[in-house]
């Protein structure tokens, strides 16, 4: 891991710099790396990977070293969690010596105490401190990207966190706690799956599905015990990264469901849509449109610009997209999901990622669903039986993020070309192949970067592909390159990509490798890789990377 011990005090309003849409540049000339499933990982040709930081690693001021024999509360609470997912990389306005500088938020979603704890038994007050979110001081030196020590942002948020309650369910009895009966607060974000930065600088963390954690929790404390705490869970979570006092906020003006991914988008009328899939394997599409527009002058004035808007779910017929508005009443809100199946909302084979273009288009990463079964299928998802997974393209109508309709099309049909009846669909000059496709990111030049998980597909689907986990590069141009598929990097064994974030600069792209050496069978004490160290006595760990051009230049070519 590379650190530097200079501070960073940064304060103020944060910056994200979007580039126009350009010429997408030629991928010819990128050497695939080789996908088979390895112990360690690998890069292609002419990139370099910098380790950033991995679980254990120091995030607070205050964390102790990292000792994964002794787990404890407190270092969990002020170190990198055990798993990690890539969500957003913050620029902050610029410092009086003109370094560049970033704050990176990451999600922790899960804990797995087999390949935690030495015990391999679930020691859930440390889970607990080990889930949540970081947020990351970074700084440019030496042409890469490397940890602030001490950096000003820098903290854990874990799953007792306080977070305040924001949106049409503030003080509604069904989200009280005992200590707060004006329902106004509530502890901890729970299995945040990853988010997506706002044109104003917070990050909008999504939560996953938090049942099955608070059951494996039901003993950790009192409150565990209420009927109302999975109604505090499920949300989608507003926190500052520039500002260190800021007491997260759950907005339940975009319901509660098991998020998977989010993607924030502006209408032509200025107005802060933002897209949402849900963690299901029949998981659905939604989006919100608030009431106001955004406004680019007052960053304090979009602070509730969440609480206000509309909420629309998709729903797909033979030729187009059609957005559906949903209810927005607290019975609505509380169960999301049961007001789209009233709606007609089509159910997507396990959707993920979601990427805006410049120009306009939304790609939503499929990681597929194994038992859709005939005479179910639709225009964006077409295979009855769908192992692979694929990249769904929505073309709104008129460009606009508000708009009623949309047109779809598929980018790319996952799967091994040279299988018989797999029916994978790449474009001509693609030379690998991947398999549920689960982040995505678009960069300055409008090409697709995909992150893959098969561990959250299908059981074994890594072991019967025979191919690692990676990121890919595939080109969007209308015109060409559309569907050229390339392999930039492999993970390790068993490890998954969690997220994808390009540097603002565009010349980095920052992922977290999730993870690695998990896989059935394996535990703590016999993990399937020990990647990153590999020292007999340290267990695999999560790591976020930075991959870059080793020339230099922007990323990707």
């Amino acid at each position: 891991m590379i650190r530097t011990t200079r501070r960073a005090a940064l304060a103020g309003a944060a910056c994200l710099v979007a580039a126009p849409a350009g010429a997408q540049t030629p991928l010819a000339d990128i050497t695939d790396v080789a996908q088979q499933v390895a112990l360690d990982d690998r890069v292609a040709r002419g990139y370099r990977r910098d380790v950033l930081i991995r679980w254990g690693d120091r995030v607070a001021y205050d964390a102790p070293p990292w000792n994964p024999n002794v787990p404890g509360e407190a270092a969990a609470a002020a170190q990198f969690g055990w798993d990690a997912v890539t969500v957003a990389a913050v620029r902050p306005p610029a410092a009086a010596d003109g370094v560049q500088r970033l704050v990176l938020v990451v999600a922790h979603p899960e804990t797995n105490p087999a390949m935690m704890f030495p015990s391999l038994r679930p020691m859930p007050a440390v889970e607990a401190d080990a889930m949540g979110a970081s947020i990351i001081n970074l700084v440019a030196q030496g042409g890469r990207w490397v940890i602030a020590d001490g950096g000003f942002q820098a903290r854990r948020i874990t799953a007792t966190t306080l977070c305040r309650i924001g949106g049409p369910l503030v003080g509604d009895a069904r989200l009280r706690t005992a200590q707060d009966q004006g329902g106004a607060f509530v502890r901890g974000i729970i299995a945040p799956t990853g988010g997506a930065a706002t044109p104003w600088g917070t990050v909008l963390l999504g939560e996953g599905d938090a049942a099955p954690v608070l059951a494996a929790w039901r003993d950790l404390s009192p409150r565990m015990a209420e009927a109302n705490e999975a109604n505090r869970f499920g949300w989608v979570v507003d926190v500052d990264p520039l500002e260190p006092t800021f007491v997260p906020v759950k907005r339940t003006a975009l319901g509660r469901f098991p998020k998977a991914a989010l993607a924030s988008a502006v209408a032509a009328d200025g107005r802060r849509g933002l897209y949402m899939s849900e963690a299901r394997t029949d998981g659905f599409l939604y989006r919100f449109v608030s009431t106001r527009p955004v406004d680019a002058t007052d960053r304090a004035a979009n602070e509730g610009l969440l609480d206000e808007g509309t909420l629309w779910v998709a729903r797909v017929g033979a030729a187009r997209l059609d957005w559906v508005s949903l209810t927005s009443g607290p019975e609505a809100l509380l169960a999301l999901r049961a007001a789209a199946v009233r709606a007609g909302a089509t159910a997507f084979d396990s959707p993920a990622g979601i990427a805006v273009h410049p120009d306009g288009r939304v790609f939503l990463a499929c990681r597929g669903n194994p038992s859709r079964g005939p005479g179910r299928t639709d225009l964006l998802n077409p295979r009855a039986v769908n192992t692979w997974g694929h990249i769904a393209e929505i073309i709104p109508a008129n460009r606009d993020h508000a708009a009623a309709h949309a047109d779809g099309a598929l980018l790319i049909l996952g799967g091994d070309p040279a299988q018989p009846g797999s029916s994978a669909r790449y474009a001509s000059g693609t030379r690998s192949w991947l398999a549920a496709p689960e982040a995505l990111a678009v960069d300055q030049r409008g090409r697709l970067w995909i992150g893959t998980a098969q561990g959250n597909g299908p059981p074994g689907l890594q072991r019967a592909t025979g191919i690692a986990d990676g990121i890919f590069i595939c080109g969007t141009d209308p015109g060409s390159q559309r569907g050229v598929v390339h392999a930039l990097y492999a993970a390790p064994r068993a490890a998954r990509i969690g997220g994808l974030a390009l540097s603002p600069d565009g010349l980095s792209l920052i992922a977290a490798v999730r993870t690695p050496g998990n896989e059935p069978g394996a535990d703590f004490t016999r993990p399937a890789t020990r990647w990153p160290d590999f020292q007999p006595a340290i267990p695999p760990r999560s790591t976020v990377i930075a991959l870059s051009r080793q020339a230099g230049g922007p990323f990707g070519g």
